[in-house]
């Protein structure tokens, strides 16, 4: 199961107040490159959702390009709740019309330099003869978003201080 972890300087409420903003989340995708960005944020009996949908376009290696178009829609959903200090989330990415996902467990936990940001993730793929190809693949591709992701929102909490 892969996992991704980031130290931020910043206290885990600053940093969970900017990864579910319903704005920042757009402007995330806008500064990434993605397109067409919607993004939805509701709270309710300590639970925080998002989902986010956009447009997002890759380079395919040539195994994959007959399942994927090189522009795709990803749906993704995270449900956030705040546990003895700390937040916890679970979510989901969907590749619409594609049959591959990723379900992830979230932790942001706080730390004596701020806190730590940490996902692990399952990517699933339906395509029987190459799937662990297309995991493996979907896999190191949402590694590189995970990055470009958080230097992003670290860029971003500086500029916000």
């Amino acid at each position: 199961m892969p996992r991704f972890q980031h130290q931020y300087s910043e206290d885990a409420d600053t940093v969970f107040k900017l990864i579910t903003s319903s704005e920042e989340l757009v402007r995330r995708c806008e500064a990434l490159g993605e397109s067409d960005a919607k993004a939805e944020v509701s709270a309710s009996a300590g639970v925080t959702k998002t989902q986010i949908a956009r447009e997002v376009e890759q380079e395919l290696p040539g195994f994959a390009k007959k399942l994927f178009k090189p522009t795709n829609t990803l749906l993704e959903r995270e449900e956030w709740r705040s546990v003895d200090g700390r937040y916890e989330g679970k979510g989901q990415l969907k590749i619409v019309g594609t049959g591959a996902k990723i379900d992830s467990t979230i932790r942001l936990t706080p730390s004596a330099a701020g806190c730590n940001y940490e996902i692990d993730f399952q990517v699933t793929a339906k395509a029987p003869l190459i799937r662990r190809k297309l995991e493996s693949f979907i896999g190191d591709t949402a590694l590189e978003s995970l990055r470009a992701q958080h230097a992003y929102y670290s860029r971003r909490l500086t500029e916000l201080a």
